[in-house]
């Protein structure tokens, strides 16, 4: 009786692992454009500087894109298909207007990176869902 115990124990514990590992996916999967209230790019001082490194937004919508620097110095948000270069101060955010889109680009996404650190990786994708 008590070897049942354990064992379904550790199948319980099994399986709420696995569904916390589902739900942390499924909020980088989501839309840029929703009401969520948090940064949908938090920028750091240390690899991975940008996360997430890849972010979504829909066609022929416009988006506000809230970025958090949680790092000790300035970041750089630049979007040069959009002609976007913000500068944004150590723990503070910035709300970044995305213009809508009418088509993708030929890649099928949008460059994203920190003109101070790009050659140190601070870089990342804005993918166009179709």
């Amino acid at each position: 009786m008590r070897a049942k115990k354990l064992v379904l124990g550790g199948l319980m514990v099994v399986v709420l692992m696995g569904l916390v590992g589902c739900g942390s996916d499924s909020k980088k999967a989501e839309v840029l454009g929703s009401q969520r209230k948090a940064a949908d790019l938090v920028v750091s001082d240390t690899y991975p500087f940008y996360e997430p490194a890849s972010l979504t937004i829909a066609l022929n919508k416009e988006v506000t894109l809230r970025v958090f620097n949680a790092g000790k110095v300035v970041h750089n948000v630049t979007i040069p298909d959009m002609q976007i270069d913000v500068d944004v101060p150590a723990g503070q955010s910035a709300d970044i207007k995305l213009p809508a889109l009418a088509a993708a680009p030929r890649a099928g996404f949008l460059l994203i990176y920190s003109k101070y650190g790009q050659y140190n990786g601070e870089s990342g994708h804005i993918n166009i869902a179709k």
